[in-house]
């Protein structure tokens, strides 16, 4: 009689042993695929962070290069509505951010770091407020009323610093306070200070209008009258 030989199977020993190798490998794939999944995100997250880095940097040297300095209107003392202080900048600008603005032309606006009031956005951030210049203004009061735009998070604070000399015959040098009123600064210098873990470039900006821009009586002199009210 002819033997029938049976096909030999696997064990339940060697099922066991190739069902955890084939474990093994499936987790070593899936942790490759996770590394490299979030390796993609931070990359992402670091180049946008970047660019909007870059796109921040540009809108205030356009900013500041635009500085105006148009002078209080009222006041026995001439004086340039220029404010320059270490962790906050108030000036006028002649740059228009949209038809949001009702007259156009000048607006005055500042510079400051404080708390997100947005829920999801938490942590410090750079703001800037915005408002159409009022040629009537005295002083600084109507600034407040202006609505805060938050322009990066993550910013710790900002120490500002400036260039120039309080005559021509003297020598410019750096000075954490601009408090010079017949004068603007030859440079304003803007330190960031992150709240993460990525540094934020500093960023140095030169005013392109000169002093005797502002002077509506006579646009040839340095020092002009006071305004007239």
């Amino acid at each position: 009689m002819r033997r029938i030989r049976l096909a030999r199977g696997f064990t339940l020993l060697e099922m066991l042993i190739g069902l955890s190798l084939l474990g093994m490998l499936l987790i070593l794939v899936y942790a490759s695929l996770n590394i490299g999944v979030r390796a993609w995100d931070s990359g992402d997250r670091h180049v946008a962070a970047a660019a909007h880095q870059r796109i921040v940097h540009a809108f205030l040297r356009r900013e500041l290069t635009q500085v105006f300095p148009v002078r209080w209107r009222g006041i026995a003392e001439p004086k340039i509505a220029f404010e320059g202080a270490k962790s906050t900048l108030r000036f006028v600008t002649t740059l228009n951010l949209g038809a949001g603005f009702r007259d156009g032309g000048l607006q005055w606006g500042e510079i400051y770091v404080a708390e997100d009031a947005d829920t999801e956005a938490r942590g410090r951030a750079l703001f800037i407020r915005r408002e159409s210049f009022d040629l009537r203004a005295k002083d600084w009061e109507t600034l407040g009323n202006a609505k805060p735009i938050r322009l990066m998070q993550d910013v710790e604070a900002i120490e500002l610093s400036y260039f120039g000399a309080e005559t021509d015959v003297a020598e410019p040098k750096w000075v954490d306070e601009w408090k010079v009123p017949q004068r603007l600064p030859l440079l304003i210098k803007v330190t960031f200070k992150s709240a993460g873990t990525r540094a934020i470039p500093d960023l140095v900006v030169a005013p392109r209008m000169g002093e005797e821009a502002g002077c509506y009586d006579n646009g040839f002199q340095r020092q002009c009258p006071p305004r007239k009210a």
